[in-house]
């Protein structure tokens, strides 16, 4: 019993996305696919989720050949898809999510409330009885391997058969993790294949029964999870011989600094502390820490200065007396978020339109003081070739995108149009839910910022990501800096134990 796709073709003006790619899905089996950025595994799973149809191939359902003309479509053929973003609707309780669409209903169009939830609470019985949720509260108040839970049940309302879980813990932290490792090895065994689509090698090892590769928009091979290593997929992944920790890690060498940007002092923000912080320029400065630490929290606060309370804030020599994001970005601060598509990109607009959305017209504006669509078009074509962005024009939407592309053009929206403006640029989990291929990439565009002149600041919780790109790193533990961890001294035992607060 299997979902097969044979010959698929994806041809868009210019670029062909799928080339005669073949495979099949099993319900009896977690199926991981892998591939870096571009390579095809959006299209390919838009396509087995009906939102996108192919220019060429088949699709059969046990044996039988069918069309898929749109998700709903799909869906009634037994095939659902929880994408990377998610769509829960913030402001409804998890009941209200897991029955959207679908409310029972009193009469005269009234939501019968009390069967709502039963129904809701018998759904999450059903799939998962060990998991306890409070489905009447807000679905943003909810962890988010909760939320995630929540929307694998909205797909598997109906009569399920394979479930495409794309990307489904890109931000979770570990705990959550493996909490929603342990559902989604279940699934398979009432019913449910999974093709699951994921840039962390070890949970598609540790999960998949199977694993496709796709390079290209080809079909590289289909093997068995067990039979084969990381690094054996990483090199059918990028087609790179040679050492796959380098592959996945990249090289640093070092840093040649500058004048001080950004110089903090005695820094208070809600719980979190900061007694001295500095960055130079053509310096990258990592910062680390557990759930909840205060990384995160410190990163967004020196753009947006939300909470701060108190300390000192000097910027390229100047003391701010203001530090709030308008006044930031007109001094020189970007900041790139993480959640791209909540925080950084709508995905309604097309890829143009995002990269122009924070420096509207800077590029393009005519000696007429007009702005040129033309000129508008070249600054985006330029800009997608210099971060490498893999669309088949600039007119294409950015909810059609791979995640390491979309990542690009957040990236990219703030140097469109912007020179050299930008003396400091504060990146949060840059390349989250994105690829190993795509992540080189972006960490190559961090190390050139740098070459170029800019202060930046890295906050991740990827360990790995941190030491490739990072001079300096600044460990948080409960809300504190703690002391600073220079190049010679990296190790994943130096973080892990600097995170925690202990001494190696």
């Amino acid at each position: 019993m299997s979902v097969s796709l044979s010959g698929i073709v994806m041809q868009y003006p210019g670029t062909r996305a799928l080339d005669a790619v073949s495979v099949d899905f099993r319900f009896t089996e977690v199926h991981g696919l892998i591939g870096e950025n571009g390579a095809g595994k959006t299209t390919l799973v838009s396509i087995l989720g009906g939102s996108r149809q192919p220019t060429a191939g088949s699709i059969t359902i046990d044996g039988t050949p069918v069309t898929l003309h749109s998700p709903g479509d799909a869906l009634r053929k037994g095939i659902a898809h929880v994408s990377q973003e998610g769509s829960l609707v913030p402001g409804l309780s998890g009941a209200q999510n897991i029955l959207l669409g679908d409310e029972p209903k009193l009469g005269f169009g009234i939501i019968n409330k009390a069967k709502l939830r039963q129904r809701a609470r018998d759904l999450a019985s059903r799939w998962f009885p060990q998991l306890e949720i409070d489905l009447d509260a807000s679905v943003e108040s909810l962890p988010m391997a909760d939320q995630k839970v929540i929307e694998i049940v909205r797909a598997l309302r109906g009569d399920i058969r394979l479930l495409i879980l794309d990307e489904p813990t890109a931000t979770l932290p570990a705990r959550e993790k493996e909490s929603l490792w342990s559902i989604i090895r279940t699934l398979p065994s009432k019913g449910v294949g999974i093709v699951l689509i994921s840039h962390f090698l070890s949970e598609i090892k540790a999960l998949s029964d199977r694993v496709t590769v796709l390079r290209d928009g080809r079909h590289v091979a289909t093997l068995a999870a067990a039979e084969t290593s990381e690094a054996q997929l990483i090199d059918m992944m990028l087609q790179r011989a040679g050492n796959a920790e380098a592959a996945m890690t990249g090289t640093v060498g070092s840093a040649r600094t500058g004048e001080t940007v950004l110089d903090i002092r005695d820094w208070k923000a809600g719980h979190i502390s900061v007694r001295e912080f500095s960055i130079r320029a053509g310096e990258i400065v990592g910062l680390i820490g557990l759930t909840g630490a205060g990384h995160f929290g410190f990163a967004r606060t020196l753009y947006t200065g939300t909470a701060a309370t108190a300390g000192t804030y000097r910027f390229l020599g100047e003391d701010m007396k203001r530090v709030d994001a308008r006044t930031m970005q007109r001094k020189g601060v970007a900041f790139i978020p993480d959640q791209r598509m909540e925080n950084a990109l709508i995905g309604e607009w097309d890829v143009r339109e995002n990269l122009a959305m924070v420096h509207p017209g800077h590029a393009a504006v005519s000696a007429t003081g007009v702005i040129s669509p033309a000129r508008e078009a070249r600054e985006a074509k330029a800009m997608m070739s210099l971060l490498n962005v893999k669309a088949h024009s600039h007119r294409q939407m950015i909810k059609d995108l791979s995640g390491g592309n979309k990542q690009k053009v957040s990236i990219g929206k703030w140097l469109y149009g912007a020179g050299d403006r930008y003396r400091l640029m504060i990146f949060v989990e840059p390349t989250e839910g994105v690829d190993i291929g795509a992540k080189r990439e972006i960490h190559a565009h961090l190390r050139r910022l740098a070459a170029q002149g800019a202060a930046v600041i890295v906050a991740s919780s990827d360990l790995l990501e941190i030491a490739a790109v990072a001079d300096r790193v600044i460990p948080f533990v409960n809300g504190e800096a703690a002391p600073g961890l220079d190049r010679p001294a990296f190790s994943e035992a130096r973080f892990i134990s600097a995170m925690a607060g202990v001494s190696p």
